[in-house]
C-alpha cells in the first residue's frame, strides 16, 4: 500500500451499493410516512455513541455477523470501506449522511475535525475481525488560494 492515492467520494445510493446502503427515505415507499429499510430478525441490537478522535486508520475492521449504522451527529470523518473479499481495495467516502454497512464490510472511521461522533446501530452482541493495513492512511485538507 505504500503510495496509496485515495480519492474522496461522495455517498451517493450508487456508489455506496458494493458496501451498503443510504439510511434515507425513497420516492418508492407506499407510504409516504414511514418505511422500513432493514430488517435483522436474528439477534436483539443496540444503539451507541461512537467518538472518533484518530486521523489515521491502521487497520480495517469488520462484522461477519452483523450490519453496522453510522449516522453523523457532529464533526466530520471519513469512512473507509471495502469489500469482504477484498480489503486491500479501499474507498473513502464523506461520511456527511446516514449510512448501514452490510455484514462483512471492512470499514474504519476518520476524523477531519478534531473529533466526530456517530449513532451506530448494530447486532448486540458483535463479533470483530481486524486487517492492518501496510502503512496508516489517513487525509490531509489543504486550502486552496
Amino acid at each position: 500500500m505504500a503510495g496509496l492515492t485515495l480519492t474522496l467520494e461522495p455517498i451517493t445510493r450508487e456508489r455506496f451499493a458494493p458496501f451498503g446502503r443510504l439510511i434515507a427515505f425513497s420516492e418508492q415507499s407506499p407510504d409516504e410516512r414511514f418505511e422500513v429499510l432493514l430488517t435483522e430478525d436474528a439477534q436483539p441490537w443496540r444503539i451507541a455513541v461512537f467518538r472518533v478522535r484518530q486521523h489515521k486508520a491502521e487497520r480495517l475492521e469488520c462484522h461477519p455477523g452483523s450490519m453496522e449504522s453510522f449516522e453523523p451527529m457532529a464533526g466530520a470523518g471519513i469512512l473507509l470501506c471495502a469489500e469482504p473479499h477484498t480489503p486491500h481495495e479501499i474507498h473513502a467516502f464523506l461520511l456527511d449522511t446516514p449510512v448501514c454497512l452490510y455484514k462483512g464490510v471492512w470499514h474504519e472511521v476518520i476524523a477531519l475535525s478534531q473529533e466526530a461522533l456517530y449513532k451506530i446501530t448494530e447486532n448486540r452482541e458483535v463479533s470483530s475481525q481486524f486487517h492492518p493495513l501496510e502503512h496508516p492512511l489517513g487525509f490531509q485538507i489543504q486550502n486552496i488560494e
